[in-house]
């Protein structure tokens, strides 16, 4: 395994820790007393994860035609459609709300489940690459 696959193991598994702090501090969180730092962990871990996809980008090492790009690519896209989402409800009427939060938490909850299987594909892509 070379150094930049760890570095991209590393940069991606601080990514994940990020994102699930900032998911349980959102789902702990009643009265959204501590909505701004469950924003700031979001984004910052979509912005982590995106370091980790240009890095492999500007090494070179950006393998498109594996199953493991394509489901990291839907994931940040879900992530990013969570913070849409979720700016969405810090801006909306009461009424829209509810529907908004179901929508960002389903978001969320396709992005972690995608995460999840980037991550199966990606471990049997570094045993597939050697």
């Amino acid at each position: 395994m070379n150094g930049q696959l760890i570095i991209h193991i590393v940069i991606m598994s601080a990514g994940i820790i990020l994102l699930a702090i900032g998911a349980f501090i959102g789902a702990t969180d009643k009265g959204e007393k501590k909505l701004s730092l469950h924003k700031a962990f979001g984004i910052l871990g979509t912005l982590v994860f995106l370091i980790g996809a240009i890095g492999l980008l500007i090494t070179g090492n950006l393998r498109m035609n594996l199953a493991h790009f394509y489901l990291a690519l839907a994931a940040v896209l879900f992530l990013i459609l969570s913070i849409i989402g979720g700016i969405a409800y810090t801006k909306a009427d009461t009424s829209k709300k509810p529907g908004l939060r179901k929508s960002h938490k389903a978001d969320v909850a396709i992005a972690f489940l995608l995460i999840l299987v980037t991550m199966i594909f990606g471990i049997t892509s570094i045993k597939l690459l050697k």
